[in-house]
């Protein structure tokens, strides 16, 4: 049977080491031999996550619980100890019989550890079953982007909990919830209440779960609605982008854009992403073209030889095309001699070695999964040193994009500007009340680079020019921008206002946990928001 390891990790950092602990108490979930349907593994591995907080409870200290540690920011960061999720990954076809009547697409329903990375959920769906989306990394966990609700850049998507249909989440010892939108059930009755002892079927409550922020419970298994199986043309172009081209994006013409990057298109990309030179022009967005990378998926039935061939063991998934990756191996692969830090103009330039183009004229584009296409993340090291890198992300409405960019660049500027490049990726409806991506059209404008003095100071000149000009905006909850109580209750309402997105967000925080449970599920962020 599944259990739980205990150890004292002397030195803990997260994934892109922007925090650091010493000599933290950690309990790890090792899975185990054990019951193979899946309603009597996850109630053993509730039972667990329950014990982790009771000792927690008992030594009077928070915890903080771990998927892949991928967030930058101190969504995971407190004085507690640390609940490790990831060695227990595990997904199961759901038996028909374990559905209810909301479940009409019943051969694509899959139950999942919240400890899953993206990379094993993928391998298990395809090439029958997909993903629709997720983001530019497979190596986060379930239950982490749920979390902070990531999301990818599909044109006609939300993020990844916009795929959940029902969420297991503990909130103390003994006590487990399933939660679904309602009325009608997905997870049969029966079975919901053999695994957890609160069923609820309430749209608020779940939409809180969809993005949790750490802070309603620990999340110990989500309900999977997939999409039929799917391969994607894959078309990477540089092309200078003009103001017309910006435009066409901010009206939603995505198949007229793809045309004016990539004439060869003939129809709507399934998703679009673009990465600027915000030092190309530099005096701001007034009217030249802009130096860009512009990556097009095609949505295309699959050629079962080419959806089977990209999920083997063996076969590499295609490296990830998000710019940190770009410029992380963009950096190692400089000579020795010139490792000196680049000076800021030259992040796009360094991005651009890496960023290959394709297909050449005249032949096809490759074919690859949703997974194959979404390859993972790898650490880049240069003479044994980590490259540091730094992320922040503001989520707009599509519809302000042109002057939103204009006053970003501007700002960027201000102090010579980041070791950084600007990627555009675009979001349709993300589920959750907390989600940042709160618009219904929203573009995420990332600032990706080194982690620089200067990267952060252009970041927290963008975020104050927004606000300047009166321009909407939301931070990405995982990543380095500074997210503010101030902030929190401007996007999204005051926390004791039960009508506001927040206030009905800390009303299932204060539903689901028992005031002790409150202090047990707390980070250093979810305090300094406004919203523990």
């Amino acid at each position: 049977m599944p259990s739980l390891s205990w150890s004292t990790t002397p030195h803990w950092r997260n994934y892109h080491h922007t925090q650091d602990r010493l000599q933290v108490e950690t309990a790890a979930l090792v899975p185990g031999p054990g019951p193979s349907d899946a309603i009597s593994a996850l109630r053993k591995t509730a039972e667990l996550l329950g014990a982790v907080l009771a000792h927690a409870a008992q030594k009077r200290a928070p915890v903080n619980v771990l998927g892949s540690a991928w967030s930058f920011s101190d969504i995971t960061k407190g004085p507690g100890g640390l609940a490790q999720t990831t060695l227990a990954q595990h997904v199961w076809r759901v038996d028909p019989a374990d559905l209810g009547a909301a479940a009409v697409n019943r051969d694509r329903m899959v139950l999942v550890h919240a400890g899953t990375t993206i990379h094993e959920l993928n391998a298990f769906l395809e090439p029958s079953l997909s993903l629709a989306t997720s983001g530019a990394h497979d190596g986060q966990t379930v239950g982490g982007m749920l979390g902070t609700g990531v999301h990818g850049s599909a044109l006609s998507y939300g993020g990844f909990q916009n795929h959940v249909r029902g969420v297991h989440i503990v909130t103390g010892p003994g006590e487990s919830w399933w939660i679904e939108r309602g009325p009608v059930p997905w997870l049969a009755a029966a079975s919901a209440r053999t695994l957890a002892n609160h069923v609820v079927l309430e749209a608020d409550l779940f939409d809180a779960t969809l993005v949790h922020l750490g802070g309603l419970g620990i999340v110990n298994a989500v309900l999977l609605e997939a999409v039929p199986g799917f391969v994607v043309d894959l078309v990477r172009v540089k092309h200078p982008l003009t103001p017309a081209a910006i435009g066409q994006l901010q009206a939603g013409d995505y198949a007229g854009f793809a045309r004016e990057v990539w004439p060869p298109s003939r129809d709507t990309p399934y998703y679009i992403e673009v990465i600027l030179d915000p030092f190309h022009p530099y005096a701001g967005y007034r009217g030249d073209a802009h130096n860009a990378m512009v990556t097009l998926f095609y949505k295309r039935e699959p050629n079962r030889a080419v959806a089977r061939l990209a999920t083997l063991p063996d076969v590499p998934h295609e490296p990830t095309h998000e710019p940190l990756n770009l410029l992380g191996r963009a950096l190692a692969a400089q000579p020795e001699q010139d490792l000196l830090l680049p000076l800021p103009q030259a992040v796009a330039w360094l991005v651009a070695q890496e960023f290959k183009t394709e297909p050449a004229p005249g032949v096809a584009p490759r074919q690859l999964t949703w997974g194959g296409a979404n390859g993972p993340h790898v650490r880049q090291k240069i003479l044994g040193w980590e490259i540091e890198l730094y992320n922040a992300a503001y989520a707009i409405e599509r519809a302000h994009l042109t002057t939103t960019l204009k006053t970003m660049l501007d700002a960027f500027h201000t102090h010579g500007g980041g070791h950084q490049v600007f990627t555009l990726r675009f979001v349709t409806k993300a589920a959750g009340l907390m989600a940042f991506t709160r618009f219904d059209d929203t573009v995420v404008i990332n600032m990706d680079g080194l982690r620089t003095l200067n990267s952060a100071d252009a970041a927290r000149c963008v975020a104050l020019a927004l606000e300047r000009d009166g321009i909407p905006f939301s931070q990405h909850w995982g990543k380095q921008g500074v997210i503010t109580s101030t902030r929190v209750m401007r996007d999204f309402g005051m926390p004791t206002d039960s009508r506001s997105r927040a206030g009905r967000w800390r009303a299932a925080r204060y539903r689901l946990l028992s005031p002790e449970m409150r202090g047990v599920l707390c980070s250093d962020a979810l305090t300094a928001w406004g919203l523990a």
